[in-house]
């Protein structure tokens, strides 16, 4: 049975993160889904894209492994900004021999950056409007 270890989790941005996780074996696949919740979907959820709910992950991917021991890295790429995520990673050689789903620490995107407004004088009407930068 594969063994994974030190899965990560780190934003790089509002909407973009990167996981890592570490496996024993060199063969098979690594799945992962990024969910809202700390909780471990099974291995046959994250494999299907889904979170521990059943319902579709916010993002899910998938690897072939060609080194032993190798250090797996998956981006994220669709996340929304400000958002605390966690990466769940599951390596698959057959159907008989999965790891543990493993999970990241909490990570959260970076904010969104503020919308800066100006107010412009309107002489015609002797008022205020409001414009973008």
């Amino acid at each position: 049975m594969p063994i994974l270890t030190n899965p990560t989790g780190v934003a790089t941005g509002q909407t973009t993160a990167d996981g890592t996780v570490t496996t024993d074996t060199g063969n098979g696949m690594i799945y992962y889904v990024v969910t809202f919740s700390p909780t471990a979907p099974t291995q046959q959820q994250v494999k299907s894209g889904l979170n521990s709910s059943g319902v579709p992950a916010v993002e899910a991917g998938v690897s072939p492994l060609l080194a032993f021991p190798s250090v797996v890295g998956f981006s994220a790429v669709a996340l929304a900004a400000s958002t605390t995520y966690f990466f769940h990673f599951m390596h698959e050689i057959n159907v008989f021999n999965r790891s543990a789903v493993v999970t990241s620490p909490s990570f959260t995107t970076d904010a969104s950056p503020p919308i800066v407004l100006r107010w412009l004088r309107d002489r015609s009407r002797n008022a205020f409007t409001r414009g973008d930068l």
